[in-house]
C-alpha cells in the first residue's frame, strides 16, 4: 500500500506537491530553509555522501556541488525517475534503485562521510531500527535524520491539506497519520530517538529543532 503513495497516487498527472516545498505553509518552508543551511554547512568538502530516500531529488542541486560524490537510493519508480532527471546536471552524482533495510549488502562499511535521511524518511519507512542500524554500518562520520516532531498534529494536519494527500485517520495518542493510498507516517520526540540509538548500539551527536517542527538528531558507531 505505500508504494502507491511514492510512485504518486495522490498526485497523478500533477506535481507531487508533497515533496516540493514552493506548496508548503510558511511555516514547513522555513524549516526546509533552516535545514538546507545547517546541511550545506556540515556536508562542505565530504568525500561521499549518501542520501536514504532520495525522492525526487530536491537536495541534489543544494549538496553534490560542495561534495565529491553524492549517491542517492530510493526503491519507488517515480521518485527515482525524478531525481534521474535532476542528476544529470551533476557527474558526481549516483542514483540508484535499493532498499534502505539492506544498505549494508550495497556499500561497503563505512563507505559514507556522511548519510542523510531527512523530511521524515525514518518516520515513512516500514522498520526505522533496522534502517538506522544499516545507515550506521555504511557511514563513518555521522548519520542527519530529520522527522515530524512529537506533539506537532495540528502542523501536521494543516501541511498534508495544503500538498493535497488525503489523510484517512490519525492516531493522536502516537501522531501517526494515516493516508488514503497507503502512507503511514510516524513522529518522533529526543526520548524516541535516545530508545532508537540504544537499540541499534550507536550514540546520538547533536539533537536540535527546526522551526518548532521538525526534530534533527545525529547519530554515529561508538568510537572504538
Amino acid at each position: 500500500m505505500k508504494d502507491k503513495f511514492f510512485e504518486g497516487a495522490d498526485f497523478k498527472d500533477k506535481k507531487f506537491k508533497a515533496l516540493l516545498p514552493e506548496f508548503y505553509p510558511l511555516e514547513y518552508q522555513k524549516y526546509i530553509e533552516e535545514e538546507t543551511g545547517l546541511l550545506k554547512k556540515q556536508l562542505s568538502g565530504a568525500e561521499r555522501v549518501l542520501e536514504a530516500g532520495v525522492g525526487v531529488g530536491r537536495i541534489i542541486p543544494e549538496i553534490a556541488p560542495l561534495v565529491n560524490e553524492f549517491v542517492g537510493i530510493d526503491n519507488a519508480d517515480l521518485m527515482l525517475a525524478e531525481a534521474r532527471k535532476i542528476a544529470k546536471k551533476f557527474p558526481n552524482v549516483k542514483i540508484i534503485r535499493g532498499d534502505l533495510e539492506t544498505l549494508g549488502t550495497i556499500f561497503p562499511e563505512d563507505y559514507f562521510d556522511y548519510s542523510l535521511c531527512i523530511w521524515n524518511t525514518l518516520g515513512n519507512v516500514k522498520d526505522e531500527l533496522a534502517v538506522l542500524t544499516q545507515l550506521a554500518r555504511v557511514t563513518l562520520k555521522g548519520v542527519i535524520v530529520t522527522t515530524y516532531l512529537r506533539g506537532t498534529v495540528e502542523n501536521r494536519k494543516n501541511w498534508y491539506k495544503a500538498v493535497g494527500v488525503e489523510i484517512i485517520k490519525i492516531d493522536e495518542q502516537n501522531d501517526v497519520f494515516y493516508s488514503r493510498t497507503g502512507l503511514q507516517s510516524k513522529s518522533y520526540g529526543p526520548k524516541d530517538m535516545v530508545d532508537l540509538a540504544r537499540r541499534a548500539g550507536i550514540c546520538i551527536t547533536n539533537s536540535r529543532i527546526l522551526a518548532g517542527l521538525i526534530l534533527w538528531t545525529e547519530f554515529r558507531k561508538f568510537p572504538v
